[in-house]
């Protein structure tokens, strides 16, 4: 009987944490809205590429000019969430922090979903 019961529990908790320690995604809340960076939700470019705020997200992170580029295309221009994580995936750790610390320069919160 309770083989039976932790099984499953233990298959969601391990889900949980395969999903929730990724590291090709966040999520980003500005203004009562949130999203995960590199998906297709709704609002997500109105939010980064139509207010300018990830133009700016970009200039204030380490990441090397030409990524810089490749990611605003992939985000703003000819969005594609799959080259996007590919791209954010390929950064170093202190790359992925500085492209991070640089939403948290621009009024974003990290990780952060609101309640209700």
């Amino acid at each position: 009987m309770k083989r039976r019961f932790f099984f499953p529990v233990i298959v969601v908790l391990a889900a949980i944490f395969a999903f929730g320690c990724s590291t090709n995604r966040f999520l980003i809340y500005k203004h009562g809205k949130a999203y995960y960076f590199a998906s297709r939700q709704e609002g997500l470019h109105h939010m980064l590429c139509d207010s300018g705020d990830f133009k700016k997200v970009l200039a204030g992170s380490t990441v090397p000019q030409g990524t810089k580029d490749a990611l605003y295309r992939y985000n703003c221009i000819q969005p594609d969430c799959n080259k996007v994580q590919a791209l954010y995936v390929s950064l170093t750790p202190d790359q992925r922090r500085s492209i991070r610390e640089a939403f948290e320069k621009q009024g974003y919160e990290i990780n952060y979903f609101p309640c209700g």
